[in-house]
């Protein structure tokens, strides 16, 4: 019953069509599956090297893993994204629960909120990061 409350506020059927979100996001989860296969068939082949080029062999699986958290994390959010479709509560906000703008969704398919509550959950994380960096400090 939200959903449809809420998608009566949504953008007119010319500007939101769940279909080519749908698309969008289908299309960034594949590019994203077939980017952590190739990363992980890099590291698999590497195999031994010599004792000198360990070092830089380290800081390059650090480097691809660091990637690989970063495409995995987007991948949670593309497909949270495709269930939110199925569940009819795509382009909802989850936080205010008012309409995401379409333009934003055309930039970022995967938004969660809107721009309003994005920026204050940003602006809380950067304060909560502040203050843990004066505890930190202090301690």
């Amino acid at each position: 019953m939200k959903s449809n409350r809420v998608q009566s506020k949504a953008a007119t059927p010319a500007e939101f069509n769940p279909n080519v979100f749908r698309r969008m996001l289908e299309e960034k989860r594949q590019d994203l599956l077939v980017a952590l296969g190739v990363k992980f068939d890099t590291i698999a082949r590497a195999g031994r090297v010599a004792e000198e080029d360990q070092a830089q062999m380290s800081h390059d699986e650090f480097i691809s893993l660091s990637r690989n958290k970063q495409d995995y994390q987007a991948l949670k959010l593309v497909d949270e994204a495709l269930d939110r479709i199925a569940a009819g509560d795509y382009g909802v906000c989850q936080r205010c629960e008012e309409p995401i703008s379409p333009r934003r969704l055309e930039v970022l398919p995967w938004a969660k909120y809107c721009v309003r509550c994005q920026d204050r959950i940003a602006a809380r994380a950067d304060h909560q990061e502040d203050d843990a960096h004066v505890l930190a400090n202090v301690w």
